[in-house]
């Protein structure tokens, strides 16, 4: 705020510079003006003269009447902000937020009426000393004193209201943000696979962070010193007018000029600072994708330089947008501030005429000259919260098409006692939202009993991981047939009975940079996460031995997903933590395709030993290799998104169709 403190100290110093000759030699120097006429002889001026409450009203009469005032403006501004809240807009639903912290609110905004009320008196002390300095009667010590021990009053008690204002509002921003961000993740966490394929994690987390962030400010700190701002220019145009109405009228010509401008700068403000947020989580999408995935970047010879040219475009479009934004700032303040100087011109001039002629005493110029600094630097205020609160409205705008986004993916109702492991594929046909034109399987049918193991086997494309996807229920079958378990359609079953009974191992396991242990029991609670149960998940994974290594143990920091271990060992945790969920299900997705031969002969040791012992598991294995292929009890041939062939190994084999070309290539591939 800038522009604020800018032109609040050089009028305070400009009025400190006129206060002197106003009050020392005011009547001789404007009577020697040559500009005016000696008036008729005036009596001269009490030291009480120029008091601004009405005959009759003590000051402590006029301190409750202003109390209730307060009270009285501090309710109607909470009405107000309920009335905002229940609209459906972007200023509505800031209000909305606020509202959820009226408790802390309520009273904040009464100390911000008080603190502005109390700062409003500071001119009027001022114009006092004024005027008792002036007084040809001389100046009373009393006098002097009274007044400074009511300017230390106010001061104290302006500075308390202000210092609880400060902290309330504060408190209820860091409420307000605390609440949003986790409404906000939730929202995200809810919405269905497809949303995020269509969606970039930078973008997302930008709106998680730095959208938040605006709004915090937005429904905090900035409504903090917007009604501040207003009630101080409200305050000061009402004390002008009581002073005097035809300097304030003079005064207030450049306001219809100002409010023209205002709001054509705040639309312009909010076009560019919506245009602004774009970019910037565009750049964030670029430094999270280059960060996550650093190792590729770095495994080609130009990889950092096209990245970091890509970054620099994209913070180059940041900056043109930022810039815009700084010229709207800077004209909007530079024609405040010349405005600001012609109405502070007309006062001085004006006033000192009425002085002059005797409507005014020189001591209440001064106070009006303080109220027109007060006044200024509240439209100045409020015009430098033109750009956040235009930012704040574009954050609103795209958080609240999280918050209030539904899943396209609605939630079943069905929670049976228990699963038992009946797979039915029922002549699926699917195509992926994001590739409409591309159908990924067509009329795809087969049955995976409990208790025994189905491969699904075909060429890269076939639609095999697309198949476990619709499984899990990531996707529905969006053109055709049903995914059923144990004859139940899984769109009618909830989320949580089917991450209860299915689990998964997938090609490239995701661990998070969290210990090796929290790895093992992610998902799991209560007495099935023991340790007891935990070393034996880990054995039967074949990860206890290479874990019991490491100097930290199962306390081991993996890094951030799991880039510590090697591939094999990533695979072998991710294996320990689906024994961990104890599935009935456990869909095994080319969980060995992408390890060295040595890695994957322990994978696939820990998947036999699971695989044979089976405890009534239905297993669906993904896999290109054959040795993982051999011990099915069932395999589903699939070719171009159909089901081409079903049998065992050596049936198939038999058949000379799809799988035995597949295994031919294979063994000429090993040979």
């Amino acid at each position: 705020m800038e522009v604020v403190d800018d032109h609040y100290a050089f009028a305070s110093s400009l009025a400190a510079a006129f206060a002197d000759p106003l009050v020392l030699t005011s009547t001789q120097v404007l009577r020697d003006a040559p500009v005016f006429s000696a008036p008729a002889a005036q009596a001269p001026a009490s030291p009480g003269t120029g008091s601004l409450l009405p005959p009759g009203v003590t000051t402590v009469e006029a301190g409750l009447a202003a109390c209730v005032g307060i009270i009285v403006i501090s309710f109607l501004s909470l009405l107000f902000g309920q009335a905002m809240a229940r609209r459906n807009t972007a200023s509505g639903k800031i209000m909305k937020l606020a509202g959820g912290e009226a408790s802390i609110l309520i009273p904040a905004t009464l100390c911000l009426y008080a603190s502005s009320g109390l700062t409003m008196l500071m001119p009027y002390f001022a114009g006092q000393f004024v005027q008792m300095i002036g007084s040809s009667h001389g100046v009373s010590t009393h006098d002097l004193n009274q007044v400074t021990a009511w300017i230390l009053v106010v001061a104290i008690l302006s500075s308390l209201t202000s210092m609880v204002r400060g902290a309330l509002f504060t408190l209820a921003g860091e409420r307000i943000i605390c609440k949003l961000r986790m409404q906000v993740f939730r929202a995200l966490l809810r919405q269905e696979v497809g949303f995020f394929d269509e969606q970039t994690s930078g973008a997302l987390v930008s709106r998680l962070t730095n959208d938040t962030g605006t709004l915090q400010n937005a429904a905090s700190t900035n409504i903090s010193m917007f009604l501040r701002s207003a009630s101080s220019l409200l305050l000061s145009i009402i004390i002008m007018f009581a002073t005097s109405w035809k300097l304030t009228l003079a005064m207030l010509g450049t306001v219809p000029i100002v409010s023209i401008l205002a709001v054509v700068m705040g639309q312009l403000s909010k076009k560019v600072s919506k245009l602004y947020q774009d970019q910037t989580a565009e750049m964030g999408k670029l430094a999270s994708e280059t960060f996550g995935n650093l190792r590729t970047v770095r495994a080609f010879s130009c990889g950092e330089e096209l990245m970091a040219r890509k970054y620099n475009a994209a913070s180059d479009d940041v900056y043109k947008y930022g810039r815009q934004r700084s010229f709207i700032y800077g004209a909007w303040s530079g024609v405040v501030g010349m405005l600001f100087f012609v109405a502070f011109t007309i006062v001085l001039r004006y006033g000192a005429s009425l002085v002059y002629s005797g409507e005014l005493s020189s001591g209440l110029l001064i106070s009006f000259v303080f109220y027109t600094v007060s006044l200024s630097g509240s439209v100045a205020m409020l015009g430098g919260l033109m750009p956040s609160f235009a930012s704040a409205i574009g954050a609103t705008t795209k958080i609240f098409e999280l918050l209030d986004r539904e899943p396209m993916m609605k939630d079943g109702s069905l929670d049976p006692v228990e699963c038992r492991g009946l797979v039915e594929f029922d002549k699926v046909t699917f195509t992926y939202a994001s590739r409409p034109d591309a159908q990924v399987l067509s009329e795809v049918s087969f049955t995976a009993k409990p208790n025994q193991v189905l491969a699904l086997v075909g060429p890269s494309g076939s639609g095999k991981s697309s198949c476990v996807s619709l499984l899990q229920r990531l996707y529905d079958c969006n053109s055709g047939g049903a995914v059923r378990i144990d004859g139940i359609d899984v769109r009618e079953l909830r989320s949580d009975f089917l991450r209860r009974h299915i689990a998964v191992v997938s090609q490239e396991p995701v661990l998070f940079a969290i210990s090796a242990r929290e790895n093992i029991l992610f998902g799991v609670e209560g007495d099935a996460g023991s340790s007891e149960n935990m070393l034996e998940a880990a054995k039967l994974a074949n990860c206890h031995e290479f874990i019991a290594k490491f100097p930290d143990g199962y306390d081991t920091l993996v890094g951030e997903r799991g880039i510590q271990l090697s591939g094999g060992q990533k695979q072998r945790v991710a294996i320990a933590r689906a024994i961990m969920a104890n599935p009935t299900i456990l869909l095994l997705d080319e969980a060995t395709s992408a390890l060295d031969s040595e890695s994957e002969g322990l994978v696939q040791e820990s998947l036999n030993s699971l695989m044979e012992k089976r405890q009534g598991r239905t297993f669906i294995v993904v896999a290109h290799r054959l040795s993982t292929v051999r011990a099915a009890d069932v395999i589903v041939v699939l070719s171009g998104g159909r089901c081409v062939e079903t049998g065992s190994h050596e049936k198939l084999l038999a058949l000379g169709g799809v799988y035995k070309d597949l295994v031919s290539r294979q063994l000429d591939m090993s040979s």
